[in-house]
């Protein structure tokens, strides 16, 4: 017994006639009619009652129609399940997302366009460090991360692909009531003597050091007094007045209501925000979101 036998039978039974079912299937009659006589002779019962003018179901039949109309409509579903996750749009996306990433308007706006037009596509994101999630990325527990540029190292370029989505600035978050506070900008030497918080090293090296090494560079270096192991930790303590702290984003819209970003004038650090995936990885589902995030974030992929 093949699929054919069951679609044969099934069109026949629906309109209770051999000729008008040879039409709908464009099938020869003689043929349709030698497929349904084999089907029966291999089931060893009468599917049909043969009028003078059509057919009719047997009560056999009318309880196989039941059960194969079921089977074909699993069959289709299976089908369609496997044309949309060969095409990208079916299945699961593993995302690693950091929190000071995750600050960035554009990547929240790319990712809800995605889940918008692609709602059979699941999107699994799971909150860590950049670190981590490179770790993850060539462990195969992640499909892609989203983190700034100076966590990937020479020997990341093998095994992962990459592509710029946009660039963050380092900035200075303040208290409302700060003096610093309303400033257009401010230099590093007026902030000397600020207590400053900062990314901590043990979670954060390549960004640290870019930002410390930024910090000489300027001529003057930040008094830290806490090094922070979350952005949202650092926002927390500038927010009860611990300190000034030093904050990548992409705007100088506030992080929190009692909070505001300064640009520095004269640090002139600023951090590419990198959408990477594994080189090894051919997934359609996983493509069609690395093409939105790119067309969303208006750039080109590189040549």
């Amino acid at each position: 017994m093949e699929l054919r036998h069951l679609r044969y039978f099934r069109a026949i039974g629906r309109e209770q006639h051999f000729g008008r079912a040879a039409i709908a299937l464009r099938v020869a009659q003689p043929a349709l009619t030698r497929q349904i006589r084999d089907l029966e002779t291999e089931l060893g019962i009468e599917l049909f009652e043969r009028l003078p003018r059509g057919v009719r179901l047997s009560s056999a039949g009318r309880v196989f129609l039941s059960d194969v109309e079921e089977i074909l409509s699993q069959v289709d579903r299976a089908v369609d399940r496997a044309q949309r996750l060969g095409s990208g749009h079916l299945g699961t996306i593993r995302i690693g997302l950091s929190e000071i990433i995750a600050a960035h308007d554009f990547i929240s706006h790319g990712l809800r366009n995605f889940r918008e037009s692609e709602p059979s596509v699941a999107l699994d994101l799971k909150s860590m460090g950049s670190v981590n999630q490179i770790a993850a990325l060539k462990e195969g527990t992640l499909d892609v991360g989203l983190i700034y540029d100076a966590h990937l190292e020479e020997r990341d370029y093998d095994v992962l692909d990459r592509i710029c989505l946009g660039h963050g600035e380092t900035m200075l978050a303040v208290h409302e009531s700060h003096r610093l506070a309303g400033r257009a900008s401010v230099t590093m030497a007026e902030i000397a003597e600020e207590p400053a918080l900062g990314p901590a090293r043990l979670t954060a090296p390549g960004y640290y050091d870019r930002l410390m090494t930024a910090c000489v560079e300027s001529g003057s270096t930040p008094r830290i007094v806490q090094e922070c192991t979350t952005n949202s930790i650092l926002l927390s303590l500038v927010a009860v007045g611990m300190g000034v702290g030093f904050v990548t984003a992409s705007s100088q819209s506030s992080p929190a209501h009692n909070i505001q970003l300064v640009p520095i004038s004269d640090l002139g650090l600023q951090f590419e925000v990198l959408l990477v995936w594994r080189k090894s990885d051919r997934s359609p589902a996983l493509q069609r979101f690395i093409d939105m995030m790119i067309h969303h974030a208006g750039v080109l992929p590189a040549g």
